[in-house]
């Protein structure tokens, strides 16, 4: 069966002997088979074309990865998020002054998750459902390897996303004297949980605290679902546990900033 609705049944998935089904989640293809004593996996990202065609969903596809788990009948499969931070650009900039706060949304993509279910969820496979180029933020010789998001910051809830993509609501606090410009927010995804709202999926509430200057921001995490995901369930927990709290860098580099540019 090629799934395709907006609602994916995320959790455990127990193919009968001998038989295949697939998932389609954004531009990701994933196919399950399972034999004798294995579970099989192969994914595909379908090009824009691939995607927005009408082929039978049975053909042959020529696989570009591809995974097996042996001694096992089932696995696990949910959405997480990337393993990097992601940095997404805002054109044009927003600004906030002393005192002044601002919630504000980001789009990610959906990493399709594989573990298998009967070995304490040991993790087999993780497929992107989109590719993201690979840009540095930070300071030179502390840069950061991010995933460059392609769509920007909105100051409202997206509408209408599938489950290939997950919003994550931000809160921004300027804390200083100074103005800040918002060009850009350097997002660190690793502690955050995802939870099924709705009407889509939400990651939980991150809180940015801009210090002014060359300082790094105060960067918290809310546990919880947010107050967007209505009846909000949690299906993924983070990452990393233990990173509620952190000072980092959001919204602007340290070389950018000494430049004067934010």
């Amino acid at each position: 069966m090629f799934v395709m609705n907006d609602t994916i049944s995320w959790g455990v998935r127990s193919p009968e002997l001998g038989s295949r089904s697939r998932l389609r989640c954004g531009q990701l293809l994933v196919e399950f088979s399972r034999g004798d004593y294995d579970v099989c996996l192969a994914s595909k990202t379908l090009s824009v074309e691939e995607s927005e065609s009408d082929s039978d969903p049975d053909e042959p596809v020529a696989w570009t990865s591809w995974a097996v788990c042996t001694g096992a009948s089932s696995v696990n499969v949910l959405p997480s998020l990337p393993d990097l931070p992601v940095l997404s650009k805002q054109d044009p900039p927003f600004y906030l002054a002393p005192g002044e706060e601002a919630r504000v949304y980001l789009r990610l993509p959906v990493i399709l998750s594989v573990n298998v279910a009967d070995r304490s969820d040991e993790l087999l496979a993780e497929f992107p459902t989109i590719l993201l180029p690979k840009v540095k933020f930070g300071e030179a010789d502390r840069a950061e390897t991010c995933y460059r998001l392609h769509s920007g910051i909105s100051d409202e809830p997206f509408r209408g996303l599938d489950d290939s993509e997950v919003q994550a609501p931000v809160l921004i606090r300027n804390d200083s004297n100074e103005v800040l410009t918002v060009s850009q927010i350097c997002l660190r995804v690793a502690a955050l949980s995802i939870y099924r709202g709705e009407d889509s999926l939400w990651t939980c509430e991150t809180q940015v605290r801009y210090q002014g200057g060359n300082s790094p921001s105060i960067v918290s995490v809310k546990s919880g679902a947010p107050p967007e995901a209505l009846n909000g369930r949690l299906i993924t927990g983070p990452r990393e546990r233990g990173g509620e709290t952190i000072f980092a860098r959001t919204f602007r580099s340290f070389r950018r900033w000494t430049l004067g540019v934010f």
